[in-house]
């Protein structure tokens, strides 16, 4: 079978690949593997199965801990952070400028495989955590926040991040000239603007609802086998562990809706049929935008429609994640090394060089299918076993019945 390769349209940088297998022969085997997996998990798994950790020998968990890198690698990160934004503002308004490469390649994809292997990362290398430490240093704020939220996890739950999000991938995928360094620059800034005022009021808390990039980490480092226990040790652990809990903050799956639609919008607009489309409607950007919420609200509302619950969020990430990575795998090996390039050659490093990496078809089409059905089956299995849950601790059905998961 000969692979083949369907061009998709370009969101911020370069662009990616659609699945070079035939469609109809991916549908069938992700199909197959998902009700083999519902069959399975109906006859063997009875009961609770992924919970369980196993702490880290204590000088693991003390380097993991320790503030002699912790503190470092947030400066460093800040510091990037800076130097992007500065030069997205002041620096070259051509393709030399690494800013695009730096948003949407490095944070918005590269945070899901980063975030999948060693957890939740952005929570503790957030520059706009750092920046917030300083102001309220400086200002004499409380780190609380001037007007605490009286609940953890706000009223609003993670609705302000589901807007954060729909902003930052309208900005990806509509927004006109979206590749240009001042448009970047100017969102990025306004971005930090808004974050860190809502963080002084509402404390350092805020970003842990509020900023779109940390729940974003925090809801893909749900798969991470290294985790935390109650006490605060670093544990390995299963990767469904993260994805059981029967509680979450209020908007998770609107914001996992605006993630995974994101990414369908993102396939769907590559089409010759919508570009001709849209170019016909003589005003593209009011209609991809209304294209872009659309389908971030049909998705939202055919998973509520389908399951008839409201807690549905964190089973879903596991097939959010897979087709993120499966839909950007190309496009994070082609330019993410690109993108350093142009960051270093701005600092006289290597300059005239070229880097031209071409993935393998087949690699790049195992990758993407193993992508889609993995996160499809662990998306069943976290189902499954969190429905075991619930059901256990409600007392709602018998110790030799199965819940019903989805």
């Amino acid at each position: 079978m000969t692979p083949r390769h369907a061009p998709l349209a370009a969101h911020g940088v370069g662009s990616s690949q659609d699945l070079p297998l035939p469609f109809d022969l991916v549908l069938q085997a992700g199909t197959v593997a998902v009700v083999l997996s519902f069959l399975a998990v109906t006859v063997l798994w009875r009961t609770p199965r992924a919970g369980g950790a196993r702490r880290l020998p204590a000088v693991w968990d003390a380097v993991l801990r320790s503030r002699a890198w912790r503190v470092p690698l947030r400066l460093v990160v800040l510091a990037v952070a800076g130097y992007v934004v500065g030069d997205a503002l002041l620096g070259p308004r051509d393709a030399t400028n690494p800013a695009a490469h730096a948003l949407f390649v490095w944070l918005w994809v590269g945070l899901v495989p980063v975030s999948v292997l060693l957890g939740p990362v952005w929570r503790g290398l957030n520059p706009l955590r750092t920046l917030h430490a300083g102001l309220c240093l400086v200002l004499r704020v409380p780190v609380s926040g001037l007007r605490p939220a009286a609940a953890p996890g706000g009223r609003t739950g993670h609705w302000p991040a589901v807007a954060a999000l729909l902003a930052f991938v309208w900005l990806e995928l509509v927004a006109p000239d979206r590749t240009d360094p001042r448009l970047i620059g100017t969102w990025l800034t306004g971005y930090a603007v808004v974050q860190l005022g809502c963080a002084l009021v509402r404390g350092a808390s805020w970003f842990a609802r509020g900023d779109g990039f940390e729940v974003y980490s925090e809801l893909a480092g749900r798969l991470s086998v290294l985790g935390r226990d109650d006490d605060g040790r670093h544990v390995l652990r299963s990767p469904l562990a993260g994805l059981t809990a029967v509680d979450h903050p209020r908007g998770s799956t609107a914001f996992v809706a605006v993630w995974w639609g994101s990414t369908i919008f993102d396939s769907a607009s590559g089409s010759p049929v919508w570009a001709g489309f849209v170019q016909t409607t003589g005003a593209p950007v009011p209609v991809a935008t209304v294209a872009l919420v659309g389908v971030c609200a049909l998705v939202a509302a055919s998973l509520r429609w389908t399951t008839r619950r409201a807690d549905i969020a964190l089973p879903l990430v596991p097939i959010a994640a897979g087709y993120t990575l499966a839909h950007y795998a190309s496009l994070l090996v082609v330019e993410g090394p690109r993108g350093l390039l142009l960051l270093v050659q701005q600092w006289g490093v290597a300059p005239g060089a070229e880097v031209r990496v071409v993935p393998d078809p087949t690699v790049v089409a195992v990758v993407q299918v193993v992508c889609i059905i993995l996160g499809h089956l662990v998306g069943v299995l976290a189902a499954h076993d969190r429905a075991l849950r619930a059901a256990a601790s409600t007392r709602s059905s018998s110790p030799t019945s199965c819940p019903r998961c989805c």
